[in-house]
């Protein structure tokens, strides 16, 4: 039986970087790079029209950066997205967008086969969670008054490890986190933590007024100040801090809790 391979497209304004990048994925089973692209705008052309399951994605690029692409697309039409830049200062905006992985240049090819590993996992993870993303939501407001008699199982601080120092950030001055591959961005009013674990792994952590809204956000229902519907099912939810993000209609059970609806 045939496998199919993982769709990819690669993105860089130098040539040589594209052609040595191609190579690298392509000497991986399971991987096919069906399009290479010099800049962000033949990028977005191209993401508009096709399907790749992939993004291998530069930086700086002259007119329209990596970041810029990623932020035309809508965010569930993205395929899983690996930032490569010579550059290490913008890792923490590339999680902020949902990266999955943010490998520096020169490529290294066994790092480059890391990414790859975790395009596949993200990719199966988004397939798990879409079939199960309703029960999930149904089997945590069931396990709500559970979780309130065994408040002393929850965190009051999420730890946060960055090499040697370790951040105990309170966990009611958190507004909301996201998911960007195998690490969390963990949003307060003034800084975005970073931090290394899975969304299912710190929910069950955290307290009960932290609820799920999309398969890569959470949302501390304490800093909800609006919830605005769109069409098919989603949802806006606008918080104190100002920042709007956005629920699936997967959820649709839990943001319905949030505002009183049954």
């Amino acid at each position: 039986m045939t496998v199919d391979r993982l769709s990819v497209m690669l993105v860089d304004d130098e040539p040589l970087a594209l052609e040595y990048l191609k190579a690298v994925v392509e000497s991986f089973p399971g991987f096919v790079v069906k399009q290479t692209c010099r800049n962000g705008r033949e990028a977005l052309k191209a993401l508009q029209e096709n399907h790749f399951d992939a993004l291998f994605l530069d930086i700086q690029m002259p007119g329209m950066t990596g970041f810029d692409v990623v932020e035309s697309i809508q965010m569930d039409l993205l395929p899983a997205v690996v930032f490569a830049t010579a550059y290490d200062e913008f890792a923490c905006r590339a999680f902020d967008l949902h990266a999955v992985d943010y490998i520096l240049k020169p490529l290294d090819p066994e790092r480059v086969e890391v990414a790859l590993q975790r395009v596949q996992q993200r990719l199966s993870g988004r397939q798990a969670e879409t079939r199960n993303g309703a029960l999930y939501a149904a089997i945590r407001a069931l396990s709500k008054d559970e979780a309130s008699a065994n408040f002393e199982q929850e965190i009051v601080k999420i730890s946060i490890k960055d090499g040697g120092t370790t951040t105990l950030v309170p966990v009611e001055s958190v507004n909301w986190i996201d998911a960007a591959g195998d690490y969390m961005c963990v949003h307060t009013a003034d800084k975005t933590h970073i931090m290394r674990s899975t969304m299912s792994r710190l929910l069950n952590k955290l307290p009960s007024q932290f609820v799920r809204i999309h398969r890569s956000t959470i949302v501390n229902q304490d800093k909800i100040t609006a919830v605005r519907s769109l069409p098919k099912g989603e949802t806006v939810i606008e918080l104190q801090c100002g920042t709007e993000v956005r629920g699936s209609r997967n959820y649709k059970e839990t943001i319905q809790s949030l505002i009183g609806e049954q």
